[in-house]
């Protein structure tokens, strides 16, 4: 375990930083970690939202879904987890949450719109799945996907490690505001744009400063008991 410990670690503070974020009043939002090497990954238990995470409450499951080290209960959803990992071994980490702007977004059953230079991340790496269990999302996830939308329920985002997986989320959570919100006739942004765009947040390093926005937020939020986030502008 203690070999392990930093990606126990990681998967912790993502549950916090994600609830400093506005995307873990409620049950049913689950985390992972892909311990390298080895068919293992954390993940949060199931009783308890984002907001109330504390380290034991980090377990460590097996690529059968298994929970190991600990009789807790963990989301019957949770297949898909390591159905990825064992599909995409580019993948290090996986977020899924029933955010607000994330779940109106999946009322429409359909990718992101490009309306600004941060929505270029999903653009044309998006993937609809008809239900959230492997079974439809492994047909349906390309390689190189890194966001997958659950019509009528919410998304989920995969990286090559905690960091990019969980800013991921936290961007598209703002870019699916932006969508729900502005009106059918806005103009997105052309394609040839979208490319350069996304070069150009790539190369200033985005998702990765954005991961320790999402660490600070997630430990100045945290009063010792549990994360009590800001009111969202």
């Amino acid at each position: 375990m203690s070999a392990h410990r930093k990606y126990k670690e990681q998967a912790l503070e993502a549950c916090r930083g994600l609830a400093a974020c506005g995307l873990g009043p409620g049950i049913g939002g689950h985390v992972s970690v892909r311990v390298p090497g080895k068919e293992l990954f954390y993940t949060n238990a199931f009783e308890k939202c984002f907001e109330e995470m504390r380290a034991e409450d980090i377990l460590l499951l097996d690529f059968e879904g298994n929970v190991l080290e600990s009789n807790r209960a963990v989301s019957l959803g949770l297949t898909f987890h390591h159905g990825i990992y064992k599909q995409r071994p580019d993948v290090g980490a996986i977020v899924h949450s029933h955010g607000f702007w994330l779940t109106a977004q999946a009322a429409f059953g359909r990718p992101l719109r490009t309306f600004n230079n941060l929505a270029t991340f999903f653009y044309e790496r998006t993937c609809i799945s008809p239900n959230d269990d492997f079974a439809s999302i492994g047909p349906a996830l390309r390689q190189g996907d890194v966001a997958i939308i659950i019509p009528w329920h919410g998304a989920i985002t995969v990286g090559k490690d905690i960091a990019e997986a969980a800013a991921l989320h936290v961007t598209m959570d703002y870019a699916a505001r932006l969508d729900v919100t502005l009106p059918a006739e806005a103009p997105v942004i052309p394609h040839d744009m979208c490319l350069e765009l996304r070069a150009l947040v790539e190369r200033a390093d985005y998702l990765a400063l954005t991961w320790e926005l999402v660490r600070r937020k997630g430990r100045d939020a945290f009063d010792g008991q549990r994360v009590v986030p800001r009111l969202a502008a």
